[in-house]
């Protein structure tokens, strides 16, 4: 049997509630701070009182007049991040392929809907009477391959560039997706991660509709969202793109890269269910993570810290306990297993992505984020969440679980680098 190819990630990007850049979003998270307030916009506030928003995000420091005139926000977001994770692989500010055949380089990115904001504006100047006409640029700033596309289009990329929409799944399965290519050698290079803003009346209504929001909660907003804990009502809206530059250990070593982490697991599946609910078993989401088990070519007991989809949303935290529980058995009362979503909401799209930057980090600097908010946690609920403060621990292998809408499942495994 031939030897697996191996798979590194050599730069990271992001944006997130907390700003942009990686750093800024890990001080923040492991720092215990929230990004939930209460949402700015008085309109969208009927139907979702408090968001985690990018409020500082100001893409005229990054992106030219022209760039921002025919892109939505969230490509905005998703070229930033890209823009970071390039810089941070030591490929240059405008990105430096002079190693690689750019049909060799690969754009993988997972986001749920596109530029519902722009398709929304659009339908509003229509529906109000206020004009017959949209822009012409109305289609390819709203389409959800938009972010993938100007991503391709500002370094020049030209091997597969793709989207996949799977709900909160989308980026983790961007991500595991894009290794396959790398494993068969399609590509020497892949960009994956995700990238969403979904601030728009239609979505949060709709959200809000499905029992999926959280309408709320404590008197200090920043303690809306709720993971694992018994007075959850419901997720807090984030927004955001984050970004992973991945490729092989063998062309990484061969230009000096530096290497964060591996990625040696991928595991998909679906429940086949419920259009929302997840199944209260947990069969789909098991079998997820026992797909990236097998890929790994590991047993449960060697997954040292569990990142949790947590949502916040009373069946999401139980289906996916009960999902731990059955994959993990007892082994799962010693694994510490924390959610981010309390920090900076749920990014949807963008959830998988962040969250494996988030395992990453904790890989290589020995810190757990936390689980704020979960001040009385559920019994189900895993033995160790991680509650409300980051701690030190030195872990080796981390399982990031993603679960969307549809019944998508999406589980990463991230290791450290032996060579």
């Amino acid at each position: 049997m031939a030897e697996k190819t191996r798979i590194v990630v050599t730069g990271m990007g992001a944006v997130t509630p907390f700003g942009v850049g990686v750093t800024t979003f890990w001080d923040g998270i492991v720092g215990g701070k929230s990004a939930v307030r209460q949402t700015e916009d008085e309109y969208l506030r009927s139907w979702a009182p408090v968001v985690a928003a990018a409020h500082d995000f100001d893409p005229t420091l990054y992106l030219d007049k022209k760039q921002i005139q025919n892109s939505d926000r969230f490509t905005q977001m998703g070229l930033v991040a890209a823009m970071e994770a390039i810089r941070d692989a030591g490929l240059g500010e405008s990105g430096d392929f002079a190693a690689y055949a750019m049909d060799r380089i690969g754009i993988s990115v997972g986001c749920a809907f596109g530029g519902v904001q722009t398709l929304e504006d659009g339908s509003a100047r229509l529906s109000s009477g206020r004009s017959s006409r949209v822009g012409p640029r109305l289609v390819p700033k709203s389409i959800p391959n938009a972010a993938a596309a100007g991503i391709a289009m500002r370094y020049g990329i030209r091997g597969p560039v793709m989207t996949y929409s799977t709900a909160c799944a989308s980026s983790a399965n961007a991500i595991g997706e894009a290794s396959y290519w790398l494993r068969l050698g399609e590509v020497d290079m892949v960009l994956a991660g995700g990238a969403e803003c979904l601030f728009s009346p239609a979505i949060l209504a709709g959200l809000r509709a499905a029992g999926a929001l959280a309408t709320e909660g404590p008197a200090s907003f920043s303690a809306w969202s709720r993971p694992f804990d018994k007075a959850r009502t419901g997720m807090v809206m984030g927004e955001g793109a984050a970004m992973l530059v991945l490729e092989t250990l063998e062309s990484a070593q061969a230009r000096g890269a530096h290497i964060y982490a591996e990625l040696t697991g991928y595991g998909s599946s679906n429940d086949a269910y419920h259009e929302t609910s997840p199944d209260p078993a947990g069969r789909g989401a098991k079998l997820a993570m026992e797909r990236a088990l097998k890929s790994a070519g590991l047993n449960p007991t060697d997954i040292d810290y569990v990142n949790a989809h947590a949502t916040a949303t009373p069946a999401g935290d139980l289906a996916e306990s009960t999902a731990l529980r059955e994959t993990f058995g007892d082994h799962i009362d010693a694994i510490p297993v924390s959610s981010i979503k309390g920090a900076v909401g749920h990014m949807l799209g963008t959830a998988g992505a962040i969250e494996s930057i988030a395992c990453i980090k904790a890989l290589e600097t020995g810190m757990l984020p936390p689980t704020l908010n979960c001040d009385d946690k559920e019994k189900f609920a895993p033995r160790d969440v991680v509650a409300n403060k980051s701690r030190a621990a030195d872990i080796a292998t981390a399982l990031s679980s993603s679960f969307g809408f549809g019944g998508q499942n999406g589980v990463l495994i991230w290791q450290k680098t032996s060579f």
